[in-house]
């Protein structure tokens, strides 16, 4: 009986032996796939920090580098804008709204142009903003730009303004370009319909909403 026990335990400490380099053959193995893992985290960040590093020259070569920036004169900036600002004839700039908006859009801006000295002023088209008129009633590009065409006319012979328009208040832009090029300084289409010659402004606006409808 002893003999038995003795051979058992012969037998368990060669099985524990073997378990044990098994297990030493994988934690080698596991910690080989981690160097090499961490290796290669190491090589991709490098690579990468040399990537942001030519990115970034190649930005301080386009728009000039930040040492000359930071030290740039922001007083001085102010001056010559204020100076090309001055020598504009005509100050006056008359913003139009584009499709389900009113002049209150123009808020953020208004204050903006307020503030370089210019005199911006915002137009509720026809049936928009705080004008009630039934939208339903408006069919021709004449009825929508009402209000335009009634500043424009009772804008002194002498003054002329610079128009901006947007979405399809550029369409009301043209309008008055055609009507009243001589009260017109400069015409600004900011993302805003232009109608070609010999077509009419709402075969624009339907085109549109067909092809969003196709979509």
């Amino acid at each position: 009986m002893g003999n038995s026990l003795i051979c058992r335990t012969k037998k368990d400490a060669k099985d524990n032996g073997s378990k044990s380099k098994r297990m030493g053959k994988s934690q080698r193995k596991m910690l080989a796939e981690e160097e090499f893992l961490h290796k290669q985290a190491l090589s991709m960040a490098l690579h990468q920090h040399q990537l942001s590093q030519r990115f970034d020259g190649s930005m301080s070569r386009r728009i000039g580098s930040t040492s000359s920036r930071r030290h740039a004169d922001p007083l001085a900036n102010e001056k010559k804008l204020l100076e090309s600002l001055e020598k504009i004839k005509f100050k006056k700039i008359v913003l139009l709204h584009g499709e389900g908006f009113g002049a209150w859009c123009w808020y953020k801006t208004i204050a903006q142009l307020e503030e370089v000295g210019l005199q911006p002023t915002a137009l509720d088209l026809t049936g928009s903003g705080i004008d009630l008129t039934d939208t339903n009633t408006v069919t021709t590009l004449a009825e929508y730009s009402k209000p335009l065409i009634k500043y424009l006319e009772n804008l002194p012979v002498d003054e002329k303004v610079i128009l901006v328009g947007h979405s399809s208040g550029g369409a009301c832009l043209s309008y008055a370009l055609e009507h009243f090029p001589e009260k017109i300084s400069k015409a600004i289409f900011l993302c805003a319909t232009m109608v070609s010659n010999g077509r009419r402004p709402f075969d624009v606006f339907a085109e549109e909403v067909f092809v969003s409808c196709c979509l």
